[in-house]
């Protein structure tokens, strides 16, 4: 599973700088206000589509995290009783909070886009409504805040169509891996460097993509039969 992270809080930025400059500029400079009342509406739109992608992460995230907590809970009721942890348990336990991790990583974009928003939207606020500078200095202010906006939109929509910017369920266990190893080093009292623990990232991907194309090769094997 590939997750778009680059562009997306690019394009994220983007938006709500362009239609938070839109908004304070339509209600100064157009007739009535009219695209400054377009642009709030464009903003609220885009809010509840967000807050609706929230809901369906959090309940795809619960459902799947139910099950991985299951699995768990069965294998530390297993091992209190005395049983050993199976290859089998392992692989299949392991599994489960692999299908998890997808579902926990796009409810938690989700919300990190929400907070993204929020924060811009009272950054411009300050910014648009500053008393100590004229109306002029301010739309100025809001002119420029539009132009970066645009361009961080335009940037996010040239990265997504690129490769580059995908980070794959892979290196985020490689990576939460030997975070976890590091720390353990490092309480040690041993140093390690970036380019140690980016070494450390290679070596536990390789290692991860071998073991599971050594399971597959294992379950294409014909069983023998008595």
């Amino acid at each position: 599973v590939l997750f778009l992270l680059g562009d997306v809080f690019c394009t994220t930025i983007g938006f709500a700088l362009e239609v938070e400059s839109e908004e304070f500029l339509g209600f100064k400079n157009s007739l009535l206000g009219m695209e400054g009342h377009v642009a709030r509406t464009r903003k609220n739109m885009k809010n509840i589509d967000n807050n609706m992608k929230i809901l369906g992460a959090g309940v795809n995230a619960m459902r799947t995290g139910r099950q991985a907590f299951k699995e768990v809970e069965t294998v530390s009721k297993n091992m209190e009783e005395g049983q050993e942890m199976d290859a089998k348990q392992a692989a299949a336990m392991t599994e489960t909070m692999e299908k998890s991790l997808p579902a926990i990583l796009e409810l938690a974009w989700a919300i990190n886009v929400r907070d993204i928003t929020k924060t811009l939207k009272i950054a411009c606020a300050k910014l648009f409504a500053d008393a100590t500078v004229q109306m002029e200095g301010r739309i100025k202010r809001a002119e420029a805040v539009r132009i970066l906006g645009r361009e961080f939109f335009s940037i996010g929509k040239i990265s997504g169509k690129s490769n580059k910017t995908k980070i794959d369920t892979e290196d985020i266990k490689a990576r939460a891996a030997v975070a976890a190893m590091t720390t353990m080093a490092k309480a040690q009292g041993q140093e390690v460097s970036e380019a140690d623990t980016e070494e450390m990232i290679k070596q536990a991907k390789t290692m991860s993509m071998e073991a599971k194309m050594h399971q597959e090769g294992d379950e294409k094997q014909p069983k023998e039969t008595s």
